[in-house]
């Protein structure tokens, strides 16, 4: 015999536990057992009630060979379970915190290559008088501030380990068997063995794996339903062609505010999109005043000639510092507004604010020289949208007058 722990065990809501992974479930536990003692319905897991509800009690645990003898008539209560570890050591973990004691089961050196199935008995003795908070003492005759009370329970506990199959045989191959209750004594035992039997029966491993697979089902149905509803924000509230899923970048602006034009000018073909584009920067930098700046040529050039932009105009800062002789300023805005005081529409009141215009309209520029023809147009109508500002229904008008083909796509 071998002892693996011996000594105070702190237990809160009656409860401790025997484990290698996971924390068991109650109901889990106990379902489809006789005692309400020592769940072992879960899976490489025990789940042991003890009398007293928070405080430290003695508890001893004892590793065997073989089956020990029949336990003492000094312990009131003694049931068995059936256990098949995860690992040969286990954890003895109380509620709400980390491992107390580590539990040896195999002796460290022997082959632990196929752990055998634990019969597991549960011994416990002054329950009743542990369900009492004081444990029996009077609190009249205590100090204010003494609660030496939680370690002087009057409740102990014994939990015995040996495998299944010591009598004969492999002890891995052994069959577990059904839990018991050998012994009952108190009233608070009978409550517990009485809770248990009430609890619907344990389900079988298929029932467990159907089950899993339903909630598993159902995760991935509500993961696609939140990212469809998502994708349905995103887009205006209408999904888009696989071709629209593609396009990288800065496209959701003008999503959000004309998505017929967005679904127009992903109908037309690349060459139209590449019209769209440049048409788009053209604007921007007009309404901008800064079109005619003769040293712009070399890139309007090569974007009409479907040729990357040259290395000096695709870098908005470096364009922005050319012509205002200055480098930009960035400007962090924080809303004061409380939560839930927002704008009824937070897209027109954006655009419909004060902007620098030469500061909106050299993205576009960059936009227009992009290798996808669609990302291209998308990006540098934005530019121009945002450049207009409160005039920006003027660009979505003129647009459409420019490439009628984008309405009769639609």
């Amino acid at each position: 015999m071998r002892v693996l722990f011996d000594g105070k065990a702190p237990v809160d809501y009656g409860q401790i536990y025997v484990t290698s992974l996971e924390l068991p479930n109650m109901e889990g536990a106990f379902a489809g057992q006789a005692n309400g003692l020592c769940g072992a319905g879960c899976p490489g897991v025990l789940f042991l009630m003890t009398g007293t509800h928070s405080g430290r009690v003695d508890f001893r645990i004892e590793a065997y060979d073989g089956e020990p003898p029949a336990a003492t008539d000094a312990w009131e209560e003694v049931v068995e379970v059936s256990l098949r570890p995860r690992d040969a050591v286990v954890d003895l973990v109380p509620w709400g915190d980390g491992p107390l004691a580590q539990l040896r089961l195999i002796p460290e050196g022997q082959d632990t290559g196929r752990l055998p199935a634990y019969r597991v008995r549960y011994c416990a003795t002054g329950m009743d008088a542990g369900s009492d908070p004081f444990g029996g003492l009077d609190p009249e005759e205590m100090d204010d501030g003494d609660y030496t009370y939680m370690d002087r329970r009057p409740d102990r506990y014994l939990l015995c380990f040996w495998p299944e199959g010591a009598t004969g045989g492999d002890p891995s191959d052994a069959a577990t068997r059904t839990d018991v209750i050998l012994r009952q004594t108190s009233r608070a035992a009978a409550y517990w063995h009485g809770w248990a039997a009430g609890l619907p029966p344990a389900r079988s491993l298929w029932e467990q794996v159907e089950a899993e697979q339903r909630r598993r089902l159902e995760r991935e149905r509500r993961d696609e339903e939140y990212r469809r509803r998502d994708e349905l924000r995103r887009w205006g509230g209408r999904l888009p062609t696989e071709r629209l899923r593609q396009v990288r970048g800065n496209v959701h602006g003008i999503v959000l505010l004309d998505r017929d034009l967005v679904d127009g000018v992903a109908a037309v073909d690349a060459g139209i999109q590449r019209q769209i584009a440049i048409w788009a920067a053209r604007q921007a930098f007009t309404v901008a005043g800064i079109a005619d700046l003769d040293w712009m040529a070399p890139a309007w050039t090569a974007l009409d000639r479907g040729l990357p932009l040259p290395a000096e105009f695709a870098d908005s800062r470096a364009l922005w510092t050319r012509i205002l002789g200055e480098p930009p300023v960035t400007f962090s805005i924080v809303s004061l507004r409380p939560a839930g005081f927002g704008p009824a529409d937070p897209l027109g009141e954006a655009l419909d604010a004060p902007v620098n215009p030469v500061a909106m309209a050299l993205p576009a520029l960059v936009a227009a020289g992009e290798a996808d023809p669609l990302q291209a147009a998308l990006e540098a109508l934005w530019a121009a949208v945002s450049t207009y500002a409160a005039r920006r229904n003027e660009l979505l008008t003129d647009v459409r007058r420019a490439f009628p083909i984008v309405e009769e796509r639609l």
